[in-house]
């Protein structure tokens, strides 16, 4: 078990409304996600528990689960960072991960064609958004216009949002292995909607961005979102991943600049 996890979980406690160590790796608390119980105030449903080497968090509310790193950057981004730069010190990337029994999705990387790349879409309004944001040109052949996402979405998984409301057009990032094939992909919003991404695993894999581009016998830069690591070169984007097993010597990391919640 990390040490780390240990000590972070302590210092997001401040931010958890009737927070209680019970054992060294279980901590319950009131959810801050559903808020819990609306009628009681004494009753706390949101429990950080151990599975294997790793700290979870599930509440028994809403049903929400995630890891403990997933858990600190929605309360508190600034001491996120803090701890993924903790866990990369300490060089603690390379225990064994919990076993999820997610059955496999069969994806097709032809529904990947059904959308159109930005290289075609020069007419376009969208096409002007990725100009102002100075995005390098030759990207624009491997991100995409979705005019309905959540639709599209539901044909690569299935019933993946059960619920279809709101269904704005995004941009697709596509996340692809080193042999060009597509695990994962990214829904931005273009305007204000929220959220402002989502991230959707169509492989039970890390959700790292730029694995068909980087040559890993280089040194390596490492960003948290994928079009940020458009602009470095031999660059990985983590994109909400705790973490990548790579020698601290080989890579430099650079973290969003996002000030302290004043909270």
């Amino acid at each position: 078990m990390s040490t780390i996890d240990r000590q972070y979980i302590l210092l997001l406690s401040p931010r958890l409304e009737r927070f209680k160590k019970k054992s060294d790796d279980l901590y319950n608390f009131r959810c801050p996600h559903c808020g819990d119980s609306k009628t009681s105030k004494s009753k706390a449903r949101g429990y950080v528990y151990r599975v294997k080497n790793d700290l979870f968090y599930k509440c028994h509310n809403c049903s929400i689960g995630q890891s403990l790193g997933n858990l600190i950057k929605t309360l508190d981004p600034t001491l996120y960072k803090e701890y993924v730069m903790a866990r990369y010190k300490t060089n603690d990337t390379n225990t064994p991960k919990p076993e999820f029994n997610f059955k496999p999705v069969k994806f097709q990387d032809t529904k990947l064609k059904e959308l159109i790349s930005f290289d075609k879409l020069e007419e376009h309004p969208a096409y002007q958004i990725l100009i102002k944001r100075k995005i390098p040109k030759e990207h624009f052949k491997n991100l995409y216009l979705c005019n309905k996402f959540m639709n599209w979405t539901n044909s690569v998984i299935p019933n993946k949002f059960p619920k279809v409301t709101k269904d704005h057009p995004r941009l697709v990032i596509p996340f692809l292995d080193m042999h060009g094939k597509m695990f994962a992909f990214q829904g931005r919003s273009f305007g204000k909607e929220e959220p402002r991404y989502y991230t959707i695993k169509v492989q039970n894999k890390r959700s790292v961005f730029g694995l068909d581009r980087v040559d890993m016998k280089k040194h390596i830069y490492i960003v948290e979102g994928p079009i940020d690591s458009l602009f470095l070169p031999n660059c990985l984007a983590v994109a909400g991943s705790d973490m990548i097993g790579m020698k601290k010597e080989d890579t430099t990391i650079i973290l969003d600049n996002e000030p302290r919640n004043k909270e």
